[in-house]
């Protein structure tokens, strides 16, 4: 599945980038906003990466759709989005 990973963390933590990296195939075209394609829900993906924050730090975890529109992210961006594995959506009752 493919989620919108933003966050704001009050010291730049190489340790939080390199957990963030680990956990799939991912793009960070935006500061602060990394688009994550992982086997793992987005609750596990914020538990995991919450491991590595501190106080005052803002996370926010979101699956996403195939359904998206980018502009100015770069030339292959396009491709690499067409490549990910989106699943499929149920409705939640």
């Amino acid at each position: 599945m493919v989620m919108l990973v933003t966050f704001k963390l009050q010291d730049e933590d190489p340790a939080f980038i390199e957990e963030l990296k680990s956990l799939g195939n991912w793009s960070n075209r935006i500061d602060g906003a990394w688009i994550l394609e992982s086997p793992l829900g987005p609750r596990k993906v914020r538990d995991m990466l919450s491991a590595k924050m501190k106080d005052g730090d803002r996370l926010f975890v979101a699956r996403i759709s195939r359904n998206w529109a980018g502009r100015g992210m770069g030339q292959g961006f396009p491709d690499w989005a067409q490549r990910r594995d989106f699943g499929t959506f149920t409705p939640q009752g």
